[in-house]
């Protein structure tokens, strides 16, 4: 209930001050997503400012949902639902769609608009309560209606406060058990003897057994993607749907498939099946023949396909060709009086395999099959796969180089350069994936020699192409990615002074919240550059800036940069007398400053790297944290209290981590 108060205190209701606010505010305005217009289904609706809120706290705002309303308050639109980059998993958006349904009439209806390739924010609302329903095209895209009513909203949502709250429960009895199974196992291995340790290595490997049945219930649980048997979900749950209908009916079933587990939601891929199979037997109804349903599995390289025969009546020619957004024209309409679909029914399906994934063919006289790619489950990507292919498609598809030029306001020009880190950031991610296969700090430096000019295009794809992975795709979202951000820093360097955005450059590394992220920086200009710390050294940037590296700064963050208590720490490579020690202290006092000039608090925790290289019996006090502000002020007799004694035994030697 104290959580409920707080949030409820958070949500101020939003005024034409809040908006302007907003709209000055870069950090809640680099959504990449294209939206339809908000009067898209009711021209008339107009922006409700009294259903329309923000959240704030100490001052900030960290989200906002924007609705729309019709005369009447009974119809709401949920135009936009953003949160700050550093308010997320706070659960504000949930919080905003929770307190607009209880405000508003039991009766009124909540909609919005979702682009098909959202998959994780279609599933965030349809476990709010919200239900699918007609798609539209916009813009050569395909979005899809989704409705609810607030007492839906209300009451799944209580219904899930006592799922999180038995999840904790579960989380409890899943450690409790684990652990006793965990010191069952470990009293076994202790008593193995010559005399019992058949007997001793069979109950070793029953208990293993039960520990990983314990892990794998809770994360199917916990977990909504996951692999999914289509081989099982289809003798399970289509199969016997099938045989209790009323049709009659013919089943086969072959598989050619090395393993028939694929990556996706178990209950939206249930569901869908039985879409098909529903739609089959209404079709087979029809034509009144004597009903032949065929379902098999093959695979190529990436996917597992699904082949889905059905001898009914077939869908018309007409009805087969592509609409707007490449969608079949059959698709989303309710048109069984011309035996061509199902209406929400095969909208179901194809948001749940995705258009590109799904192929259908027809005829009158012989029936249809439907061709349903879906993804392999390689080990160790599953639902990783899934999140990277979501984000992918959000830069892919609606990335532009906006025109960004001198006479841009600065807002847009640094909404434009958080934009361009969240794909910096997705492409660390990505690099990650190639792990397995090959040195990745080797992938990162030819990536960075392609953004440095160092080697052509050409030669980064034919090196792209080169690499190992468990994803041929990943290799074509590699290729893309780097050559779309080399795009976009170009432009800033060509079309603004970017010696005027170096905070804005700085602190967007902060979206990071789950990295390390690396710089070295020159504190006498700011300029800098930065990674993950997974994928580079320090001294992988010295060269591009220019200097020696006794002239610059290796330096390290951990998300918010606006979160003072999480230091952000500075270090040198080498010290090597008294008079350079100093000289180096001098450096990270100028480093302070540049920071500060970069926008961060003076407030802000600065902490010190050990030394890497210690040729001298004083070093810099690596235990030791300031701030910036005092850092950037101290005097050079009080920079001296930053001194202490150098380890002798390690002189000389690596003593930093680098």
């Amino acid at each position: 209930m104290k959580e409920k108060t707080a949030q409820h205190n958070a949500i101020k209701q939003l005024t034409q001050e809040y908006q302007e606010r907003i709209k000055k505010n870069p950090l809640l305005n680099i959504d990449t997503f294209i939206i339809p217009s908000p009067y898209i289904r009711d021209v008339h609706i107009q922006l409700d400012y009294g259903h329309s809120y923000v959240w704030v706290e100490e001052g900030e705002i960290l989200g906002y949902i924007l609705v729309y309303s019709d005369q009447d308050h009974m119809k709401f639109h949920i135009y936009k639902l953003v949160t700050h980059p550093f308010g997320r998993g706070r659960g504000i958006g949930n919080a905003f769609i929770q307190f607009l349904a209880q405000q508003i009439a039991p009766q009124a209806l909540i909609y919005l608009y979702l682009w098909e390739k959202q998959p994780d924010t279609l599933e965030f609302f349809r476990s709010k309560g919200f239900s699918l329903e007609e798609s539209i095209v916009y813009r050569n895209r395909i979005y899809y209606l989704m409705t609810a009513s607030p007492a839906v909203i209300i009451e799944t949502s209580e219904a899930q406060q006592g799922v999180r709250d038995i999840r904790q429960e579960d989380i409890a009895k899943t450690r409790h058990d684990a652990k006793k199974t965990v010191r069952l196992l470990s009293s076994m291995v202790n008593s193995i003897t010559n005399e019992n340790s058949g007997r001793i290595i069979e109950d070793i490997n029953r208990e293993t057994t039960t520990l990983l049945n314990i892990l794998n219930i809770y994360r199917d649980a916990s977990n909504p993607v996951h692999e999914v048997n289509i081989k099982d979900l289809i003798f399970d749950r289509i199969i016997p749907y099938i045989e209790a209908s009323s049709v009659p009916c013919k089943i086969s079933f072959s598989m050619d498939v090395s393993s028939p587990n694929v990556l996706g939601y178990f209950v939206n891929y249930g569901r869908a099946l039985i879409n098909l199979a529903a739609n089959a037997l209404e079709a087979i109804h029809e034509s009144k023949r004597h009903g032949e349903i065929s379902i098999s599995l093959k695979e190529t390289d990436d996917y597992i396909v699904l082949f889905f025969f059905d001898n009914g009546s077939g869908i018309p020619e007409e009805l087969l060709e592509e609409g707007e957004g490449g969608i079949p024209k059959f698709v989303g309409k309710t048109t069984k009086d011309r035996m061509a679909g199902e209406g929400l029914g095969t909208v179901q399906i194809f948001s749940t395999f995705d258009p590109r994934n799904i192929e259908v063919r027809s005829d009158l006289k012989k029936g249809t099959e439907w061709v349903i790619r879906m993804d392999k489950v390689p080990k160790g990507i599953d639902r990783w796969y899934t999140q990277l292919e979501r984000r992918f498609n959000e830069f892919q598809d609606l990335i532009e180089l906006h025109d960004i030029t001198g006479s841009v306001s600065r807002n847009e020009v640094i909404s434009y350069i958080w934009q361009m880190r969240k794909m910096e950031l997705f492409l660390f991610d990505l690099i990650l994936q190639f792990s397995n296969d090959h040195n990745i700090r080797d992938i990162y430096r030819m990536i960075l020699s392609y953004c440095m000019d160092y080697i052509p295009e050409k030669e980064l794809h034919m090196k792209i192409l080169g690499l190992k992975c468990r994803k041929p795709r990943l290799r074509s979202w590699l290729y893309t990615m780097t050559v779309k951000i080399k795009q976009q820093k170009d432009m800033l360097k060509e079309r603004v002074d970017i010696r005027n955005f170096q905070g804005p450059l700085f602190r967007s590394y902060g979206q990071a919240m789950d990295n390390v992220i690396i710089f070295t920086m020159d504190p006498e200009n700011g300029r800098f550059f930065a990674t993950d710390r997974k994928l580079a050294e320090h001294l992988d940037f010295v060269s591009y800036l220019g200097k020696d590296r006794d002239h610059l700064l290796r330096g390290e963050l951990v998300g918010d940069v606006n979160n003072y208590s999480q230091p952000i720490t500075l270090g040198v490579w080498t010290v090597t007398s008294d008079e350079d020690l100093m000289r180096k202290l001098r450096l990270i006092r100028r480093g302070a400053q540049a920071l500060l000039y970069k926008g961060l608090h003076t407030k802000k925790k600065l902490s010190f790297y050990q030394t890497t290289y210690v040729r001298h019996d004083k070093d810099i006090h690596s235990d030791m944290v300031t701030t910036c502000g005092e850092m950037a002020a101290f005097s050079d007799d009080y920079l001296k209290r930053f001194i202490t004694a150098s380890n002798d035994e390690l002189d000389g030697f690596l003593t930093g981590v680098e």
